[in-house]
C-alpha cells in the first residue's frame, strides 16, 4: 500500500491533471489517476514518439516551477510527473522534472538523469527544445552524474554544451571539476583557466545567471572536486591569484 501524500500535492497533481487531459469523465478519471498514481501517467521508457506537429509543452510547466519557488517540491514534482504522462511530445517538462528531482533531499540524481536523457532524445527526433532547456539537459545529466561519483560520465554533456555554448563559465567550472576528478590535470587547469578569464558572457538566456570571476576563484579554493589540482600549490595560485593554498 503506497504512503498518503500530502493534500498540497494531491491537489496540484489534480488540479494539473484536470488542465491537461481531454474532456468530461476522461478528465475525472485523469485527474483522479494523478492524485492517487502519478506513475500511471508516466510513458513507458523507450517508447516511439512521433514529434511531427507544433509543439506539446503545456503552459502548465512554468506554473508548477513558481509551486516548486513557493516550497512545495514534491507537489511540483508530482504535478510534472503528471504533464510528462499527458504530454509525451514534450521535451521541456521532461527537463524540468529532472532540474526538480536534483533539488530533492537526498538528490534523485540517477532518476533525473533519465529524465535528462528521454528529453534530449526527444529534441533530437525533433520534439524541439528551447536553448535553455537545451543547456539544463545537458548540465543536469552531468550534474547528476557528478552526484553519484561518475565525474568521467559527466565529461560528455558538458563537452556537448560547450560546444552549443563556449561562453558558459559554470558549464566550463563543472567541467575542471570532471577532469580534475578522473585524474586529467592539465584539462582541468585548462577549463579552470578559461572559467576565470573574462568572456563576452554567458548567452541570453542565461544572463540572470551570471556569476563574475571571483566567484569562481573563491569556489574553486575549497572545492573539494578540484583538490587534486589545489596539491600543486604553486600551480593553483598562479592560475587563481593570491598566496599559494
Amino acid at each position: 500500500m503506497s504512503p498518503r501524500r500530502p493534500a498540497r500535492a494531491r491537489r496540484v497533481v489534480a488540479l494539473v491533471a484536470l488542465t491537461v487531459a481531454g474532456c468530461g469523465g476522461e478528465r475525472e478519471e485523469a485527474a483522479r489517476e494523478a492524485a492517487e498514481d502519478p506513475d500511471a501517467l508516466r510513458p513507458r521508457r523507450g517508447a516511439q514518439v512521433d514529434c511531427a506537429g507544433p509543439p506539446d509543452d503545456p503552459d502548465e510547466v512554468d506554473t508548477l516551477a513558481e509551486v516548486a519557488a513557493s516550497g512545495d517540491l514534491a507537489g511540483a514534482i508530482l504535478g510534472l510527473e503528471a504533464l510528462t504522462g499527458a504530454h509525451p511530445r514534450s521535451s521541456s517538462a521532461r527537463v524540468r522534472l529532472g532540474e526538480l528531482l536534483l533539488r530533492t533531499e537526498p538528490p534523485r540524481a540517477e532518476e533525473a538523469d533519465g529524465w535528462f536523457e528521454r528529453a534530449l532524445a526527444l529534441h533530437a527526433r525533433g520534439c524541439r527544445l528551447g536553448h535553455r532547456d537545451e543547456w539544463a539537459a545537458h548540465e543536469g545529466r552531468a550534474l547528476s552524474r557528478m552526484m553519484r561519483g561518475d565525474y568521467a560520465g559527466a565529461i560528455a554533456p558538458l563537452r556537448a554544451s560547450l560546444a552549443r555554448w563556449p561562453s558558459v563559465p559554470a558549464t566550463r567550472y563543472n567541467l575542471a571539476c570532471a577532469l580534475c576528478q578522473t585524474g586529467d590535470l592539465d584539462g582541468c587547469a585548462r577549463e579552470l583557466e578559461a572559467t576565470l578569464r573574462r568572456s563576452p558572457g554567458p548567452p541570453s538566456f542565461l544572463a540572470g545567471e551570471a556569476r563574475p570571476p571571483a566567484h569562481y576563484r573563491a569556489l574553486a579554493r575549497r572545492d573539494p572536486d578540484l583538490a587534486p589540482l589545489r596539491a600543486d600549490a604553486a600551480r593553483f595560485a598562479a592560475l587563481v591569484g593570491g598566496e599559494p593554498p
